[in-house]
């Protein structure tokens, strides 16, 4: 009877992996013979030649420029003097750079801790998103039994000091503080530079060391607690420029702001109570489905400011990159110098330091979108229409504005953009008279001449983990993943590929049966055969 048994139990194991085999042999071949249509990147390409600018402006023979210097600027040299005619690219002064480059891996720091801030509310946005609500109403716990008198709690011990230091990073600062490096001398060049935990604080007594010394410190909080982890918080403190504090207070190096002391634990004469307090039914952790819904528009409007931070960063970023870079201030139009102020005695009334009237030429002024603005320079040329005799003319740009129009005049653009007036210069003015009206347009971001610019539509592109990818084949004519840099989104319906793909590659739907790894490719001019 047992021999019945273990045989009848051989000959189901054999039949299952007979079965088991048929099956994975019958996916094998079935696998092995996919074949996924590809065709090349160049013949599924959109394309992309750039957006169109386009503003409008009248035409003027009496055009000034005029330089007002910031809160700051030094001049190290004037090139020019009252009653010198000039031409548009002369030298007129030129700036000591030395603050403006200061400022500029100042406001790098800030932008980078900006970019983190916006990275860390992005997580935090996703996590909320993917979390469970609870229910509203609270769970009611069973009632436990009576409990006997509590012994008498023992006297708290008290609290061990906290350590100056945890890991090489400062848990708060002080006056035995020891700065990154001896070269720093907290200097504006060399400040002193501290690495601190995320909860450090700096003591008052140590902020109005730096006041009473006018040095400057930069506190910094960086991934892992290491000098070379990623920079996620930098405060700079310019001691010459600060108030002094309590001595006792305490500063929070990520929040930069003071920390309310906790109150002292006074004992409270409560009456006795004869019957034991009953226990609070255990509320459950979490948050409802309404409490989701107002953290998720919380972060999302946090996003929102965080955003137009950067925005606004990466302006005044790229005014300091012109400064460092355009040291020399030269002229904008052909002219005549009217006023040269004096470096030892600048403007107080807000009028400019220099001044040079036009001379001869026409000159148009027009407003660029924020959205373009890294996109035009001084020195492109934009094509000018007029509204009269409809005749075109090129002009040259020769002077971007570093501040935006005041109030809401944006012409038909965008409302929620900031405009940044220009100046264009139109050499051939034949057929063209003072005073007329112009439209201008140019076109800006589009390829260079002999550039390829791929603009794929969306549908062939998948992400994974918060990355792009397409399927491309590979040099064995097999499907692979590929992961590419994206760029803007154009069209609506199509994005640019920035890296990672090429007109040559071969492309793949990446959706349906035959998209995954490995797949044999077959070569079609078209997917849609």
């Amino acid at each position: 009877m047992k021999k019945k048994i273990i045989i009848t139990v051989i000959v189901l194991l054999i039949v299952a992996g007979a079965a088991a085999g048929g099956i994975y042999a019958y996916k094998s071949y079935q696998s092995e013979n996919l074949v996924a249509d590809v065709v090349p990147v160049s013949s599924v390409n959109w394309g992309y030649w750039g957006d169109e600018m386009s503003s409008s402006g009248r035409v003027t023979n009496d055009m000034s420029q005029e330089i007002y210097l910031d809160n700051g600027q030094i001049i190290s040299e004037i090139f020019v003097e009252e009653g010198q005619s000039v031409s548009v690219g002369d030298k007129l002064i030129a700036y000591d750079i030395t603050e403006a480059e200061l400022n500029l891996e100042m406001k790098k720091l800030e932008l980078q801790g900006i970019k983190n801030n916006i990275d860390a509310a992005n997580r935090e946005l996703n996590t909320l998103r993917n979390t469970t609500p609870i229910p509203d109403t609270p769970v009611v716990q069973p009632e436990p039994p009576a409990a006997p008198d509590p012994e008498p709690e023992p006297d708290p011990e008290p609290e061990p000091p906290i350590k100056e230091k945890t890991n090489g990073a400062y848990n708060y600062i002080s006056e035995t503080a020891k700065p990154y490096s001896k070269k720093d001398d907290g200097s504006a060049e060399n400040p002193f530079r501290f690495l601190c935990n995320r909860d450090a604080y700096v003591l008052g007594s140590y902020l109005n060391y730096l006041r009473e010394n006018e040095y400057t410190a930069v506190f910094e909080i960086r991934e892992d607690n290491k000098k070379t982890g990623t920079l996620i918080s930098s405060w700079t403190v310019n001691g010459a420029a600060m108030d002094e504090v309590d001595a006792d207070s305490k500063w929070s190096v990520l929040d930069r702001q003071e920390i309310e002391p906790e109150p002292d634990d006074e004992p409270i004469d409560e009456p006795i109570e004869e019957d034991p307090v009953e226990d609070e039914p255990e509320e459950p952790e979490g948050y409802t489905a309404a409490e989701l819904a107002a953290k998720i528009k919380e972060k999302q409007k946090e996003l929102k400011d965080l955003d137009l931070d950067r925005r606004e960063a990466e302006l005044d970023l790229k005014t300091y990159e012109d400064a460092c870079k355009e040291g020399t201030v030269t002229a904008t139009i052909n002219g005549v110098v009217k006023t040269v102020g004096d470096p030892e005695n600048l403007p107080q009334d807000g009028s400019a330091f220099l001044t040079v009237a036009g001379s001869d030429g026409l000159y148009v002024t027009g407003d660029i979108s924020e959205m373009m603005l890294d996109q035009i320079q001084v020195g492109q040329q934009i094509m000018a229409n007029s509204w009269e005799s409809g005749n075109s003319f090129t002009a040259t740009i020769t002077e971007i504005s570093k501040y935006p129009k005041s109030g809401n005049n944006y012409n038909g653009g965008n409302p929620n953009a900031s405009y940044y007036p220009f100046t264009a210069y139109i050499e051939d003015t034949t057929g063209l008279t003072n005073g007329e009206d112009v439209d201008m347009s140019m076109t800006v971001g589009g390829a260079s001449a002999g550039e390829d610019v791929i603009c794929l539509e969306k549908a062939y592109i998948r992400e994974e983990n918060g990355r792009s990818y397409v399927l491309v084949a590979g040099e064995d004519d097999r499907l692979v993943k590929r992961y590419v840099s994206t760029g803007k989104s154009v069209y609506g319906q199509a994005v640019i590929i920035k890296e990672g793909l090429t007109m040559n590659d071969r492309i793949a739907f990446p959706y349906g049966k035959t998209a995954k790894e490995g797949v044999k490719v077959n070569d079609t001019d078209s997917m849609y055969n």
